[in-house]
């Protein structure tokens, strides 16, 4: 890791699958791991666009936080449901239901 920026953002909770625990994902190695591990297609062009953004960041050429808009807009493509922490109003706030692919704000 580079140590130019910071490769913390605010925190995401993600839920994988039913039953299972959310996770938190709060740094950029963390996402990474997340997207390359446990993420259930390896398809999809905000997956490959958050993909790029862990890389990018990881090499101090972009913010985190580009990561974790980044992972929430590849979680949206997934249906995969998280929770975004809100700081000083500017953060998007979406929980995905799994069963009806509704988002609730």
């Amino acid at each position: 890791m580079g140590s130019n920026m910071p490769h913390h953002f605010p925190a995401l909770w993600v839920l994988m699958s039913v039953g299972e625990r959310y996770k938190r994902i709060d740094t950029v190695d963390g996402a990474a791991r997340l997207l390359i591990e446990q993420w259930p297609s390896q398809e999809g062009g905000k997956y490959m666009d958050a993909l790029r953004a862990c890389r990018d960041a990881l090499q101090d050429l972009v913010p985190a936080d580009v990561v974790r808009e980044a992972l929430m807009c590849a979680a949206d493509e997934a249906l995969i449901c998280y929770i975004s922490v809100v700081q000083d109003g500017k953060s998007r706030n979406s929980t995905r239901n799994t069963a009806s692919g509704a988002n609730h704000a």
